[in-house]
């Protein structure tokens, strides 16, 4: 018989038939799955999964005799993407992903790529909304009272109103952006999926902009009130439909029980708060009660966004975080403690004082055993960092976080500890200090510091802004330290009020950095190459799409990485694939310059490629 190599070049075998041998004879206990063509995958992707899928390279152009090391034959197939493959060979691309399909037995996805996108509209939309209507609105709120010297100097529905939009614009929608890209991915798979996403961000943002405006002018805009609230309560049941779909079938991971948990009070929050809305149409919120406020607060924060951050922590913190293994029996106690303890607080609210400071111990011994679980959040990083594992910095963020998440469930235990005994409502000032700890020491802190994580990882790249993360956690550190501590101390002397501004721009500048930030990474300007030079953050896979010679080049001197890789992550960069291969890093940045010289002065369209930058192949 003859070898696998002289096989696969006879005619007379099906596809089908060629992709099992090849399959079998790899690695027969290996459990292959069969994805669908895209565009961006890789020559090498696709013959590694279908390798009966030679043939048609081959008849375009792609080389059958590559070297590889020390004389060993190389792979079969550059790590260049089919759209650029198709471009350079003179070939069109619907046509090779058509023949692709054909022969592999699998379809074309064309959707995967844009619902990889889906998430920046959500995010950019919630940092817009906290920059104008959340903290903007709020650091204008804190200057009046700076100036009057006093809280009632503020209407409680504009205070209210801020709040809605922090809670329901900044936290609601950015978490729901991060969930379409990791649990409920499967949401956005489509481009019908697709549309449906951007269609309920739109009725979103109606939705919140009509609730800000209901609670400025209530009695001209009674109708707007509630039906925008009917609006979020419509959506928020819709998203956990979704989120039963996907993870009903998982229901006995801890991590797929805390997301159905968070549809769930997401939905109770905009229920009762379609509620209060009806109830107070006419007067807006001045119509709460102090209890109904804090009830809002509650469902948000401690039901929607805890169970959220519970959820996909489990599933993202060890990894982004470097934790190690989680101790599982820790994080599924902390699942039961939090949710008893909020379904107390929500009872409490509307029965018996005393299950409140019950409810606040409940869910702070499942905050402590959250962090137990997950290592005490804090990572372990060894050697010197890449650039693809962020920041150093970056590691403070989600304990320092948990530092303010645990202080204001303290405080919040002692306030409810206070009323149940003494009968006596806590001031303006203790409650307003609680909720800053809960919403911005503890939310904001911990989305900035995953946020300047996972945006790399969903956009397949390096943190593009890493000289960002210092100014942004002293920031937001400062001003919610100053704003906490200056809040209490108004109970004392008048003096501190005038802290609270300065703390409002200490915030709103961290928020507005983070921005920036995020829309670099979400829409980067991918200059790579600028005169046909590299540098150590090229990502690898970018010069290995626009000059497949650099890749046998690469492998004539020894790349071990390259011969037996599938593909090369997009966030891998020359200067870290330097490092795994035991080389200089700026050495090898000078020998591939040396070499792109070569390549250029031979083929013009990559000067003209090049000239004015290239994108990443993606």
């Amino acid at each position: 018989m003859g070898t696998i190599s002289e096989r696969s070049t006879r005619s007379d075998l099906d596809p089908a038939e060629l992709n099992e041998r090849y399959k079998s004879h790899d690695s027969p206990e290996r459990s292959y799955q069969r994805p669908a063509i895209e565009p961006r995958m890789t020559v090498r992707h696709v013959v590694a999964l279908y390798p009966a899928c030679r043939v048609i390279f081959r008849k375009y152009g792609e080389p059958d005799d590559r070297a590889g090391i020390n004389g060993a034959p190389g792979p079969f197939g550059h790590f260049q993407p089919l759209s650029r493959f198709a471009a350079e060979h003179g070939v069109d691309v619907d046509q090779l992903l058509e023949e692709i399909s054909n022969c592999a037995g699998v379809p074309v996805d064309r959707d995967r790529a844009p619902s990889e996108r889906i998430h920046r509209s959500y995010l950019l939309a919630s940092l817009l909304i906290t920059l104008t209507l959340g903290a903007g609105w709020g650091a204008h709120l804190l200057a009046s009272i700076g100036l009057q010297k006093s809280f009632e100097q503020v209407s409680v529905a504009h205070v209210i109103a801020h709040g809605e939009a922090q809670l329901w614009g900044f936290l609601g929608l950015f978490i729901v952006g991060v969930s379409l890209r990791t649990v409920l991915k499967e949401a956005a798979a489509t481009r019908r999926r697709q549309r449906i996403c951007r269609t309920g961000l739109s009725i979103a943002l109606l939705s919140f902009a009509g609730g800000f405006a209901w609670s400025i002018a209530p009695q001209r805009l009674a109708i707007l009130g509630i039906v925008s609230a009917g609006a979020l309560m419509i959506l928020s049941a819709s998203l956990w439909l979704v989120q039963w779909q996907v993870v009903g079938q998982k229901w006995q991971a801890t991590w797929a029980r805390a997301v159905f948990m968070s549809g769930f009070w997401l939905t109770l929050w905009a229920t009762v708060t379609f509620y209060l809305r009806l109830k107070a149409a006419d007067v807006g919120p001045v119509g709460y009660g102090s209890i109904e406020r804090l009830l809002i607060i509650k469902l948000a924060v401690f039901g929607f966004a805890m169970n959220s951050i519970y959820g996909f922590g489990q599933m993202l913190l060890p990894g982004l975080l470097r934790l190690g293994k989680p101790r599982l029996s820790a994080v599924e106690a902390s699942f039961w403690f939090h949710n008893v303890g909020v379904l107390m607080m929500f009872i409490a609210s509307f029965t018996s004082a005393m299950l409140e400071p019950i409810g606040s111990t409940f869910v702070l011994v499942g905050v402590i055993s959250f962090a137990t679980g997950l290592r005490g959040l804090i990572g372990k990083r060894k050697g010197s960092p890449r650039l693809e594992q962020g920041h150093r910095l970056l590691d403070l963020y989600p304990p320092l976080a948990f530092f303010w998440l645990l202080l204001s469930l303290i405080l919040l235990f002692v306030g409810d500890l206070y009323v149940s005994v003494s009968g006596q409502p806590l001031s303006h000032a203790f409650t307003g200090a609680v909720r800053h700890a809960l919403t911005v020491g503890f939310i904001t802190t911990l989305i900035l510091g995953v946020g300047q994580r996972l945006l790399p990882v969903l956009e397949h790249n390096v943190l593009l802004m890493p000289k960002l993360v210092a100014p942004i956690l002293i920031l937001i550190a400062s001003g919610n330290l100053l704003r906490v501590s200056s809040q209490v101390a108004t109970l004392q002397t008048q003096v501190v009020y005038a802290w609270l501004p300065v703390s409002a721009v200490f915030e709103w500048m961290a928020l507005f950095l983070f921005t920036i930030s995020a829309i670099r990474q979400m829409w980067p300007r991918r200059v790579y190459l600028v005169g046909n030079q590299v540098t150590e953050r090229t990502p690898l896979a970018t010069l290995l799409a626009i000059a497949p010679s650099i890749e046998d080049k690469l492998i004539s001197r020894g790349s071990a990485y390259l011969v037996r890789a599938r593909s090369v992550p997009s966030e891998l960069t020359i200067g870290s694939f330097a490092a795994s291969e035991n080389q200089q890093p700026m050495e090898l940045v000078q020998w591939i310059n040396e070499q792109l010289v070569a390549v250029a002065s031979s083929r013009s369209w990559f000067l003209s490629t090049t000239a004015a930058g290239i994108h990443s192949h993606e």
